[in-house]
């Protein structure tokens, strides 16, 4: 493998797709459609306590990979087999040219031309960062694992290439291989928590069920016009606990050991990118509306992510719940509860960079000379 191999076969690569394609239409179009959701959503999130500039990254990084999903398969899912029904294929392999020329110079085609996608959408990231909220760390972050990300769906499409004879079954297949990485996970996750759930004492902190019981309301009628101001007294204060009243004891209830199946969260794209730099809800003390931070879906995403790998508390804490009482205990978003814990982003990341690498080492072992095995139906040359 030679950097002037892997630079040849990237330029052809190139000047066929300007040639046969129309890319500069497609990505007109994908300019005017992200600056249409990114308008949206500063629009629809410009009140003050939505915070306009984390709703528009967090929707604009969502959209720009979700959409990238869509059209870098199409990239290189064809590479490889439609070259070789073309012909094209076996002149290149008669060359000087590696197989590993091969691969990596048309991953890299591939990937300039989705990082030309992903440049598209760069202004509206800064309007974001304009409009206030976002940091610009933050967006360079994530700026970068998207860039890995799509580096990895590209190795994908061209794995599926070479080991299919026509482009239309490697698309399907690069297609359902993201479509498991985003749905799968999620799906997988959210079926198998009935599996890690069941029934097991808790340590919980609040009212136990006991002390309703010994706090039945007097023997009063409330509509006796004649209760002294103690009685009235005694009616308001029966059966409504206060902070002192909340203790800690063990009941028997449902727990699910999330911590056990978590692994499956961060082998979702949506989540690596998320989790990497989500958005941070503002001080907001006192409330206990986790909504007050904002439309934010990468933070809400990242603390799911993390709290399920936190698992079940110690102690579940019910006691501001059960009192009503604001100063039973100074309130703490779960989100920002658990990001106190690691980040779960690098596990994923570290995996789609596996199977990236993984899927390049494949396609570089099909593309070998001589030739030992073609797929059914197909011709060197």
């Amino acid at each position: 493998m030679s950097w002037h191999g892997i630079r040849t076969v990237a330029a052809l690569e190139l000047r066929q797709r300007a040639r046969t394609s129309r890319w500069p239409v497609v990505l007109g179009i994908w300019f005017v459609v992200i600056a249409l959701v990114a308008f949206l959503a500063y629009y629809a999130t410009r009140d003050p306590d939505l915070r306009s500039g984390r709703a528009m990254y967090d929707v604009v990084v969502f959209f720009v990979l979700g959409l990238a999903m869509l059209i870098v398969p199409s990239l290189t899912a064809t590479s490889v087999n439609g070259d070789r029904e073309h012909g094209v294929l076996a002149t290149l392999q008669t060359t000087l040219l590696t197989h590993w020329d091969l691969v990596v110079g048309k991953l890299l085609a591939a990937w300039l031309v989705a990082m030309a996608f992903l440049a598209a959408s760069l202004p509206f990231l800064v309007w974001a960062w304009a409009v206030g909220g976002v940091a610009a760390v933050g967006i360079l972050l994530s700026l970068l694992v998207l860039v890995l990300v799509l580096a990895v769906v590209c190795a994908v499409g061209l794995m599926f290439s070479t080991l299919t004879a026509r482009p239309v079954a490697s698309a399907v297949l690069t297609y359902l291989a993201m479509g498991a990485l985003v749905f799968g996970t999620a799906i997988g996750f959210g079926l198998s928590v009935f599996l890690v759930t069941d029934k097991e004492p808790q340590r919980v902190h609040g009212i136990p069920a006991n002390w309703y019981e010994a706090h039945q309301p007097p023997a009063i009628d409330p509509s006796d016009p004649n209760l002294t101001p103690e009685q009235l007294k005694q009616l308001e204060q029966a059966g409504q606990p206060t902070a002192a009243d909340c203790v800690t004891y063990t009941r028997t209830q449902s727990v699910s050991h999330t911590e056990r199946i978590w692994w499956m969260l961060p082998l979702n794209p949506f989540v690596v990118v998320a989790d990497a730099a989500p958005s941070r809800a503002p001080n907001h003390a006192g409330a206990d509306d986790a909504y007050v931070g904002g439309f934010t879906p990468m933070r809400w995403i990242a603390g799911g992510a993390r709290t399920a790998r936190k698992g079940p508390d110690a102690v579940v804490d019910e006691c501001r719940f059960a009192t009503g009482d604001a100063t039973a205990q100074a309130y703490q978003d779960p989100f920002d509860k658990a990001f106190e814990t690691g980040p779960v982003w690098p596990y994923g990341l570290g995996f789609l960079l596996v199977l990236g690498a993984g899927a390049t080492t494949v396609a570089a072992r099909r593309l070998r000379t001589p030739v030992r095995r073609l797929p059914n139906g197909t011709r060197i040359a």
